[in-house]
């Protein structure tokens, strides 16, 4: 899950201590205007939907996954690249605004990997202007 720091102060991850990139028991901050992915664990998740991570989200203060529109114009072919840095390819898993709703954009975009598998693109493939929540699953 990517979260994006989106004031101009370092954030303190209290109840993601323990994860299991992380040195048991070490602090870990997320640097003004940074973003870090972090590990899809049950941790995370549950801090995502009722912890720190959802209170600093419906705050205003982070950006959880990342939400772009790519809008082609009348031609496909609008894309963005995410630098993850893995070194292996990650599961992308890709969600298309239709209105109010979200649903699955498979059929609308086309996934690609560098040669070093350090970043990931997005492609609009449809004619028309779609917003997307794209996550990578490391």
């Amino acid at each position: 899950m990517k979260v994006t720091n989106l004031t101009s102060g370092r954030l303190y991850l209290g109840d993601l201590r323990h994860i299991p990139e992380v040195i048991r028991g070490e602090d870990r901050y997320l640097a003004a205007n940074g973003s870090v992915y972090l590990p899809n664990t049950s941790q995370v998740l549950r801090s995502a939907v009722a912890g720190t991570l959802r209170q600093w989200a419906d705050a205003g203060l982070v950006r959880l996954e990342d939400r772009t529109t790519l809008a082609a114009n009348g031609d496909a072919g609008d894309s963005i690249t995410l630098t993850h840095n893995f070194g292996f390819p990650p599961s992308v898993y890709v969600l298309k605004q239709v209105g109010e709703t979200w649903v699955d954009a498979t059929g609308t975009v086309d996934i690609s990997h560098n040669a070093a598998l350090t970043t990931t693109t997005i492609e609009n493939s449809t004619a028309g202007a779609l917003t997307f929540i794209i996550r990578l699953l490391s």
